[in-house]
């Protein structure tokens, strides 16, 4: 059981928290941890975020707080969330065949409408964090916005089936089971509640960007990649930001 919450944080996060002890075990059994990592990302910028607004940053420039919080997000990531989210819009919105889509996913290589999805997307979600620094009484919103959308990527990978059968996305999910989508319910049942009403709201909107992303590509690509878990994530936690700021 050490060993799955360490491949979360493995994968999820930038962090030296070195191999799984056993290597042995599925890796889809880590899937029930990623809320738990969402809520550690999410602490981690409440906090980031509580001290540019001690330190009066936050009303002098509260665009640079913003800018601060964003990228602290991507360094925790190491964009890996941002590069599936990339390799997405150059994939699932061009007019080709399902298996030039999957080459398309795997390539290194940026197009003009990754290149673009990323711009937006960033800019996107430099505005909505600017609009929650606003209220510092709020800021438990990024622990559940983080913890949902990655609960969003562990439902995905249950209810969709592989894009690509033996694919890293494939392996990632191997072993993931109903109770390791349950224990990642509660995960992020437990970073959303405090918000009430909120984090229903997160909750919403966070399914809706899911759904939308994960019936896109099971159309285009036959099912779900590594790259669409990680394009959910981005979308869960921006459109959650988004709709906030409206309310």
């Amino acid at each position: 059981m050490i060993a799955d919450p360490r491949r979360a944080f493995g994968l999820l996060t930038a962090l030296p928290v070195g191999a799984a002890a056993d290597e042995t075990e599925p890796h889809g059994q880590a899937m029930a941890y990623y809320p738990l990592v969402g809520a550690f990302i999410g602490g981690v910028l409440a906090g980031i975020a509580a001290l540019l607004h001690w330190s009066g940053l936050t009303g002098g420039v509260p665009l640079l707080s913003a800018a601060i919080i964003l990228a602290v997000w991507v360094g925790l990531t190491g964009g890996l969330h941002l590069d599936g989210w990339a390799d997405c819009c150059d994939a699932l919105f061009v007019p080709v065949s399902r298996e030039r889509r999957l080459q398309i996913m795997k390539d290194p290589r940026l197009g003009v409408f990754g290149v673009l999805g990323l711009a937006i997307l960033l800019i996107v979600k430099f505005a909505a964090i600017y609009g929650v620094l606003g209220r510092p009484h709020d800021l438990l919103i990024l622990v559940a916005v983080a913890a949902v959308a990655r609960w969003t990527s562990v439902l995905a990978a249950y209810a969709f089936p592989s894009a690509r059968p033996g694919g890293m996305g494939d392996h990632f999910r191997r072993g993931l089971t109903w109770r390791g989508l349950l224990v990642a319910t509660l995960f992020a049942l437990a970073a959303a509640g405090p918000l009430v009403w909120r984090g229903a709201v997160i909750w919403a909107a966070a399914v809706v960007a899911c759904a939308a992303l994960a019936f896109l590509a099971r159309a285009r690509l036959g099912g779900l990649t590594g790259d669409v878990y990680g394009a959910i994530i981005e979308a869960g936690e921006t459109l959650a930001l988004v709709t906030l700021c409206f309310l």
